[in-house]
C-alpha cells in the first residue's frame, strides 16, 4: 500500500506542478485524471505523445486516467519526465476520440 501511496504522490505532484495540466477534483485514491487546461484537443494530443513514449493512459471524456500501482513507483519520476516533455511538445491531436469503455480511432 506504502508503494502505491508513494507513486500515487509522485504522479499528483508532477501533474500539478506542470503548468497546462490539472488533475479532476481531490481523488483520495490511486486512480485519478487529469487534462489539459487548454482542453479536450491539448488533453488528447498529449495523450497521443504519452503513446509514443509507451505510457498508454485511458482516455475518458473529462480526460486522461491513470491507475497507480505498486510497480509504478520505480517509473513514476521517468512518467513525470515525458508529461512535461509531451506538455511541451506534443503536436496535433491525432483524432483518438474518447468514449467510455474504449477508444474509438
Amino acid at each position: 500500500a506504502e508503494m502505491v501511496r508513494d507513486a500515487t504522490r509522485i504522479f499528483r505532484e508532477g501533474i500539478a506542478s506542470t503548468d497546462g495540466l490539472a488533475v479532476t477534483g481531490d481523488p483520495d485514491m490511486s486512480v485519478f485524471e487529469f487534462s489539459a487546461t487548454a482542453g479536450a484537443d491539448t488533453t488528447g494530443a498529449i495523450g497521443d505523445f504519452m503513446d509514443d513514449r509507451g505510457w498508454h493512459l485511458d482516455r475518458q471524456q473529462g480526460g486522461l486516467h491513470l491507475m497507480a500501482s505498486p510497480g509504478h513507483l520505480a517509473v513514476a519520476a521517468d512518467f513525470v519526465t515525458d508529461l512535461a516533455d509531451a506538455v511541451a511538445h506534443h503536436g496535433e491531436n491525432r483524432g483518438r476520440a474518447a468514449t467510455y469503455g474504449g477508444i474509438v480511432d
